[in-house]
């Protein structure tokens, strides 16, 4: 991957929208190999947000 893009909402919609199949699937693959690298951060935040939650802040 050559270029990097951000995977902000924007930049999925905006590929789901264009219908370009192998824009779609670069993109996908983009997602994974993000998800590879740093994990699942939705769930990773939850977890900072109860122990911040936990200790008063």
């Amino acid at each position: 991957m050559s270029s990097f893009r951000p995977l902000y909402a924007v930049t999925i919609t905006d590929a789901v929208a264009s219908g370009d199949l192998d824009q779609l699937k670069k993109l996908a693959a983009e997602a994974e190999a993000h998800i590879q690298q740093y994990g699942d951060i939705p769930t990773l935040l939850a977890a900072l947000k109860l122990e911040i939650a936990k200790l008063g802040g």
